[in-house]
């Protein structure tokens, strides 16, 4: 980053890491394919990391996409198996979304399906550098979230 702006140094960070996830993204989906797309294998993922009942409501929130586009991707994930969907105990009308053990294995042999990608990054990257990223990738995710939560008044 040589620009001495501040905001433009910001913008090549960012325009960086969009760049890295459109690239990465379109090769995990020809490995994906067909069982998952990336869409439905981000939920997946999503379900493992933050585990827990989730409402259609707050998974379109946190992909930032309408509900009726979340409800979709949740129609084809439960169509294969890979999550519940349910009434809530407390109010029926209000759904509840779990994944399935099938689900997580489908995440599991989505992961699997990037080894031949990791290989050919471990043979070009020290996986010692890449992993020094990792805190620091994670922060600003993290402070991005809370600051997406703040502005739509869910923090």
């Amino acid at each position: 980053m040589k620009d001495s702006d501040p905001g433009a140094r910001i913008f090549t960070l960012f325009n960086e890491i969009g760049i890295i996830n459109q690239l990465a993204t379109s090769r995990f989906a020809r490995v994906l394919a067909p069982d998952l797309n990336p869409s439905e294998f981000s939920v997946l993922t999503h379900c493992v990391r933050l585990p827990g009942e989730k409402s259609p409501s707050r998974l379109a929130k946190a992909f930032q996409m309408t509900k009726p586009s979340m409800t979709a991707i949740l129609a084809k994930l439960k169509r294969k198996a890979y999550v519940e969907i349910r009434g809530s105990d407390e109010d029926r009308r209000r759904k509840i979304v779990t994944i399935t053990e099938a689900g997580r294995a489908a995440r599991d042999r989505g992961i699997a399906a990037m080894a031949p990608l990791a290989e050919i990054v471990l043979e070009n990257f020290d996986l010692a550098q890449l992993e020094k990223t990792l805190p620091t990738l994670q922060a600003l995710r993290e402070f991005l979230d809370a600051e997406r939560n703040s502005v739509d008044g869910l923090t």
